[in-house]
């Protein structure tokens, strides 16, 4: 298994990229399947983390403009337990459009300068596989054992605003013996 895809499946799609799809449990251990021993974390800590490392994101952006307001949910660690039983991943996507300040342009330019000076390794930089190719920044960071996906949605002659949509997603985690994956 190739080292990225280890911590993400990164490609199509902003959210239905970074939820790992296929596998059955049926036959293997969520190890043999991930790559990797998930981590037994509280949910709470690792939503927090999310949310922290998308703050940074923005301020590396150096743009000021409207942004979606909603902070990172648990969702499911779905190759492993499509149940949603024991384990569970964190994803935040957001976007920030209508700039006041700064331009879509700089913001693509500083994240490709500030991922890589602050442990992320950018293992995507290129164009989207939809119609509009529109640019997209994908990188993982193991430190954090976080990854994400960064889309300029470029409006032009669709009529569409100009946008960032960007999703954080945290590798699968293992809720805490006696907890569920969403603090229930």
């Amino acid at each position: 298994m190739n080292k990225s895809r280890k911590l993400l499946p990164l490609a199509g799609a902003v959210s239905a990229a970074l939820l790992m799809t296929g596998c059955s449990m049926s036959e293997k251990s969520p190890e043999e399947i991930l790559g990797y021993q998930p981590e037994v974390r509280d949910y709470r800590p690792a939503k927090q983390q999310v949310n922290d490392a998308s703050g940074r994101l923005l301020d590396w952006m150096v743009v000021k403009g409207a942004s979606t307001r909603v902070g990172a949910r648990v969702t499911l660690c779905e190759s492993v337990d499509p149940g949603f039983k024991s384990y569970y991943r964190v994803e935040h996507p957001w976007s920030v459009y209508d700039l006041t300040e700064g331009s879509f342009d700089g913001a693509m330019r500083n994240l490709r300068e500030q991922l890589p000076r602050n442990g992320w390794k950018i293992v995507k930089d290129g164009f989207t596989e939809s119609k509009r190719k529109d640019l997209q920044i994908t990188a993982e960071n193991d430190e954090q054992k976080l990854g994400l996906n960064i889309e300029w949605n470029r409006g032009g002659e669709s009529g569409l605003k100009d946008g960032i949509a960007i999703t954080v997603v945290s590798r699968c985690y293992r809720a805490p013996e006696g907890t569920s994956p969403y603090g229930q």
